[in-house]
């Protein structure tokens, strides 16, 4: 057999895989990555196994999301516009998710711990998520903020994403052992936002899967990004999914595997041009500013379909005074202003939310929202 008909035969039985075991596990078999095949000498049993799965794989492939085929907690359709558990708007909690990427310093973290000074409705701290890069990170910073609540998930060793399903694997089994050197459980650290955005495609999912973690927070959509577009976090069961501006979204399904959304903000210039990040929209220089633009993309969830406000604040941003105060006071303000209807917690307990859609009412004694 041809190395090309083998390398045929180790795609398709890669993919056949990752759809036989879909509603098996919550978290992708990384035995699906390196599947065993047959031998060389064997060319016949290779071409008779390669078509069988060719059969299977166009046979369950073709199956669309569906209400039939992927429920709650460990699916959700990327094409269901629906609230998680069909709950009425007003039972619905908006959720405003701080999220932090980079190095972590005994410097910034100041800036970042002035951001997330709320409380929430049940009176317990609001918290974010931390993305760490490894190289010039204080782990014991690091691990201060996890005991303190705050959720730490991983971005890069250096802040640039790799190429391969090895260099995935490797490069997330570096960073998760550093945090879990210095006493982060291995349990806890869930989620993966790549360096600038640039979602890894098929291999960055792959290497997800062999270091257990279980939702990515790095593809942007413009298209996405309006009142009325706001898509509710999904898993990656069936293809296809949204695209992602930058880099290229998984061709392949990942069951299990949760993909949260960035919603564009849109800057202050009258033609209102989408931006990813905020320290990349045009004309906000001022307090005022920085409190208009993420209160606009807010009032964009709020009025629709409370769909979780994923609110990026990169090191650029937090460490001008101006713009930080801006974003402390946007802070202040919603969580006095809407009272019970808005709560600041981290991304892994906003999945938690959609697994287990607990109306508002309720929400003081939902379990993974008390305080740690």
């Amino acid at each position: 057999m041809t190395n090309r008909a083998l390398l045929t035969l180790q795609f398709w039985g890669h993919l056949l895989c990752l759809l036989v075991n879909r509603r098996e596990s919550n978290a992708l078999d990384p035995n699906c990555s390196r599947v065993i095949f047959i031998e060389h000498h064997q060319p016949k049993s290779a071409m008779r196994v390669l078509l069988v799965i060719a059969v299977l794989v166009v046979a369950v492939s073709a199956q669309q999301c569906s209400d039939s085929n992927c429920q709650l907690p460990n699916c959700r359709c990327f094409n269901d516009r629906t609230t998680p558990g069909k709950l009425q708007k007003n039972d619905i909690p908006q959720i405003v998710m701080v999220s932090f990427e980079g190095t972590v310093t005994k410097t910034n973290v100041e800036f970042y711990k002035a951001i997330l000074q709320e409380t929430n409705p049940n009176n317990c701290a609001g918290r974010g998520t931390f993305f760490i890069t490894d190289e010039g990170s204080d782990y014991s910073v690091i691990k201060a903020l996890y005991d303190d609540g705050h959720e730490v998930g991983i971005s890069s060793i250096r802040g640039t994403a790799p190429n391969s399903s090895t260099d995935w694997i490797n490069e997330f089994k570096k960073v998760k052992s550093q945090l879990e050197s210095v006493g982060v459980k291995s349990g806890d650290i869930n989620g993966v936002r790549v360096p600038q955005l640039s979602i890894g495609s098929d291999n960055q999912f792959i290497g997800m899967g062999s270091n257990g973690l279980n939702y990515d927070s790095s593809c942007s959509n413009a298209g996405l990004s309006d009142a009325s577009t706001m898509i509710w976090p999904f898993t990656m069961d069936y293809m296809p999914t949204a695209t992602c501006d930058n880099g290229a979204a998984p061709t392949l399904p990942f069951p299990g595997k949760w993909e949260v959304l960035i919603s564009d903000y849109h800057d202050l210039s009258g033609d209102k041009l989408p931006c990813v990040v905020p320290s990349a929209c045009r004309n906000i220089t001022t307090k005022r500013d920085a409190f208009d633009l993420f209160f606009a993309s807010f009032t964009d969830h709020y009025t629709n379909l409370r769909t979780p406000f994923n609110m990026l604040v990169d090191p650029a941003w937090a460490s001008n005074p101006d713009l930080r105060d801006g974003t402390i006071e946007f802070l202040q303000y919603v969580r006095a202003a809407f009272g019970n209807s808005v709560w600041i917690v981290p991304i892994q307990k906003t999945i938690q939310w959609i697994q287990n859609p607990t109306p508002i009412a309720n929400l003081t004694t939902f379990a993974p929202w008390g305080c740690k």
